[in-house]
């Protein structure tokens, strides 16, 4: 399981954990991701990003990337 604070996949999705600047709504489900916190960003080939709070992100995307809590932050970590 390789870790890291971005991952991309097949298919030109990009996958980032970032710290919110400003408050985002969250896609999965649409609570307040609020300035200060840290989220997941998707970004697919065309530019169009979704943000998740991390545990909602380990609801939608389970199978292939996962968010875990790491004593350096939260990290994305790819499911072999």
């Amino acid at each position: 399981m390789a870790c890291g604070k971005q991952v991309k996949l097949r298919g030109g999705f990009t996958y980032t954990v970032r710290k919110a600047r400003d408050d985002y709504p969250c896609f999965y489900c649409g609570g307040p991701i609020r300035a200060g916190t840290v989220y997941v960003e998707e970004r697919d080939m065309g530019g169009l990003a979704r943000r998740y709070h991390y545990k909602c992100f380990n609801k939608v995307m389970p199978h292939r990337v996962r968010a875990v809590e790491a004593p350096s932050g939260v990290a994305l970590c790819t499911v072999e």
